[in-house]
């Protein structure tokens, strides 16, 4: 059902060609440095419209032993639910849109509109090479606006749109001590320590609350508007929920209507892991050679990651750390759409169609997706809609996804396509179910 990666990622392709192809679409598969792109295409050539849509065919790794109660690459329906890895990320959220353009080809004799369509195999690392596709089509890839559908919908599968997405910037910070372990007795005071010079660096850059000290870091972290303020104090907020999952409270700095701007609005500093030193049985009273911390950051607004990394190497060299330096590994920038587009109220009342309830409105995601693509590369406004539930389980055992909310976006996206042609020729959106 879902593939991660090896061999049998080019048979996905193809059946994702295939299933285009099925849906009135023509298709192509396009090899990239890493993972090959699907494209695919259809309606008028001169359609006064065109629509982006986007999803991903790759899936995270799971295997039989990490708990699942079925096998998670063969597809199990019970009750209202679809289990299986890769049911609601991303399968079941970009075919629902599929199926949307599949019913305007069957019942409608054809799309009112020009409908594009990316499917891409590397998201979940990061989709590294998927500028590479769009920078060398970026004429063929012209389009008035992208919609596409990822991660959970909101508590109580209410619906939502999505104005954008925090970036991100992964790296290692490595420290560099002695050339062998030395003796904390007889050279300790005299030489450094690689993870206490590590330690000092993390806890001198990020303050108790979570702000981030280095100067320059936070350069293009956007103010919140009144508008956007509004919306967000008005995000539902289940603190029960929020327990349940972390065993505990938010941080006092994130507590109540500061909860959704900090987890949208501002930069975050995270340390995944760090290694060093001697931490088996008993004890060894040394000075370690080296030491290195996964970390990886959220950007928001106009932060450039290339900029906010410099802005952490000169904060190394300013405060003297010894024997410090930082690896990039990944990083893509922050994303966002003004959530006053002319286009969030043309999706707004396709979602309420679909959905039979409005969408709350969301100024971004808090996690990361490819959006930049669209909005920074092609100049393409783009809103998110997710469509599967909110505990679809993604990433992790017994992923599934409602096929009742897979309907219910078929016949928001139907209604979309429908919009965007001004309702033409009197056609008629299929109704939610």
């Amino acid at each position: 059902m879902a593939i991660t990666g090896g061999p049998d990622i080019d048979r996905m392709a193809q059946a994702c060609a295939a299933k285009c192809e099925r849906a009135g679409l023509t298709a192509r598969i396009e090899a990239t440095s890493g993972h090959p792109v699907v494209y695919a295409e259809g309606g008028p050539d001169d359609a006064e419209t065109t629509l982006m849509l986007y999803g991903h065919y790759d899936a995270f790794p799971a295997a039989d032993q990490d708990g699942w109660r079925t096998s998670p690459f063969e597809p199990v329906v019970e009750g209202d639910r679809i289990y299986g890895r890769g049911a609601g990320d991303n399968k079941g959220q970009f075919l629902a849109h599929l199926n949307a353009v599949q019913w305007w080809q069957r019942h409608n004799g054809g799309l009112p509109i020009k409908v594009k369509m990316i499917l891409e195999g590397e998201e979940e690392f990061g989709s590294r090479h998927l500028p590479e596709f769009i920078e060398r089509n970026r004429d063929e890839l012209a389009a008035d606006l992208c919609c596409y559908s990822d991660g959970p919908q909101l508590g109580g599968d209410r619906p939502a749109l999505l104005f954008g997405v925090r970036g991100a910037l992964v790296m290692e910070v490595h420290a560099e001590g002695p050339a062998q372990p030395l003796h904390s007795g007889n050279f300790g005071g005299v030489v450094a320590n690689p993870l206490l010079e590590l330690s000092r660096f993390l806890g001198r850059l990020v303050e108790a609350n979570g702000d981030l000290t280095a100067p320059g870091i936070d350069a293009g972290v956007p103010r919140i508007t009144t508008e956007e303020r509004a919306l967000v104090r008005d995000l539902p907020l289940d603190l029960a929920d929020f327990r349940a999952r972390t065993g505990g409270d938010p941080l006092p700095a994130a507590f109540g209507e500061e909860y959704y701007e900090r987890l949208l609005y501002k930069p975050y500093f995270n340390v995944s892991g760090i290694t060093g030193g001697y931490t088996g049985t008993g004890m060894k009273t040394l000075i370690p050679t080296s030491a290195m911390a996964k970390v990886d950051m959220r950007l928001v607004g106009d932060q450039d990651p290339d900029q906010v990394l410099a802005s952490i190497e000169k904060f190394i060299d300013d405060q003297g750390f010894r024997g410090l330096s930082v690896r990039k590994m990944f990083s893509q920038p922050p994303s966002r759409t003004p959530v006053d587009h002319p286009y969030a109220d043309v999706v707004a009342r396709a979602v309420e169609h679909g959905f039979g309830t409005a969408p709350v409105r969301v100024p971004s995601l808090a996690g990361t997706t490819p959006d930049y693509v669209f909005t920074k590369l092609l100049g393409i406004p783009s809103i998110m809609v997710p469509f599967a539930p909110a505990d679809q389980n993604h990433h992790a055992p017994n992923e599934s996804m409602r096929i009742s909310l897979f309907k219910k976006g078929t016949a928001a996206s139907a209604r979309l396509i429908e919009l965007l042609a001004e309702g033409g020729a009197g056609r008629t959106a299929p109704p939610a179910s």
